[in-house]
Formats: C-alpha cells, structure tokens, sequence
C-alpha cells in the first residue's frame, strides 16, 4: 500500500493519448571509486520506466470492475518510490484512496512475454488467454497483473480487492486493445 499511499498525493492528470515516449535510460556505470560492480543483470532487471506520457489504458468503468466497485476516472500522476526515486503511473481512487496503479514499461532485453515468463515462480501463477503471457503476482500491496504486448509490458496493481480470472482477462484485453503499435 505504501507506493499507492504515496501516488495519492501528488497527481497530475496528462492529457492525451498513449504513444510512446524516449525511452528513459538510467547509467548505471560505477565510478572508479565505487566498489566493484555486480554480476550483469538477469532477463528481468532491464525495464524503461514511464515510455509512454499517459498510462491509463484502463477507464473508471474498466477500473471498477476490476476492484469491485466504483471509482474515480483514472489519472496519471507522479509516483515517489521507497528509494526517493520518482516515476509515474496511472492510479484510479475510490473514497479518496488509490485502489490501482497501472504501470506501462518497455524491456530493454528480450521481449515483454519473456520478462513475464522469466518470473520467479513462488507467489505466482499463470493467466493463460490473454496477451503474449500473463501473470497474476502475489505482491505486499496486493495482487498484480504483468501483462505482455507485442512492444510493452503493462503492470496492474489492484489494492483492496482480489479480482477475478474474467475480471483480470477483461482489463488485460481493454490496456492490450489501447497500446499504440
């Protein structure tokens, strides 16, 4: 709940469409100073944060089904992390509380469906149907969706509630149907 918490108060409503955005590239070479650098990153670890200016693929109708009941149109808005680090996200709200978080994300290594199958396997079970792959992940926060398209991969945290399979496959069809080629 902590990183819903925190969307909450700070929002900004993007208008627009979803297109892409560049993508945003974090260098992560150590200085010379530093000690010495980790073991390469595995298929997981490369993702592009924030590629797209507007990530509420889903509108309140979509979101209330998910989480069961009804909520406030969706906006994007500026996410503080734990680390201090900023993103953005789409957050839909019911009685004023963040109830999910959409998240889109390119992947600099792979595909988006590899990202998703390459997922540890504790806490998580497969969501066949639907996209390139699918994945229902048992998060602190609650429930979370990683859902692959052909070029991205769409995060879907639903806090409060536990949807259905139809329920997820339902948003997962609507975010897929509303991603730019």
């Amino acid at each position: 709940m902590v990183v819903l918490a925190a969307a909450a108060g700070c929002t900004a409503t993007v208008p627009g469409t979803a297109a892409p955005a560049p993508p945003v590239v974090v260098d992560a070479t150590p200085s010379p100073s530093s000690a010495p650098a980790a073991p390469p990153p595995g298929p997981r670890s490369g993702l592009d944060v924030d590629v797209l200016p507007d990530e509420c693929l889903l509108n309140a109708a979509e979101f209330g089904a998910l989480v069961g009941r009804p909520v406030r149109p969706p906006e994007q808005s500026t996410v503080r992390r734990e680390n201090g680090s900023t993103s953005s996200g789409c957050v839909a709200t019911a009685d004023g509380e963040p109830v999910a978080m959409m998240n889109v994300y390119g992947v600099r290594t792979g595909t988006p469906a590899d990202y998703v199958r390459a997922a540890p396997p504790g806490g998580r079970r497969e969501l066949p149907g639907v996209g390139e792959a699918a994945a229902v992940i048992d998060t602190a926060t609650g429930p979370t969706l990683q859902l692959a398209g052909e070029r991205y991969l769409v995060t879907i945290l639903v806090s409060g509630a536990t949807p259905s399979d139809d329920a997820w496959r339902a948003a997962a069809e609507a975010a897929l149907s509303r991603l730019p080629a």
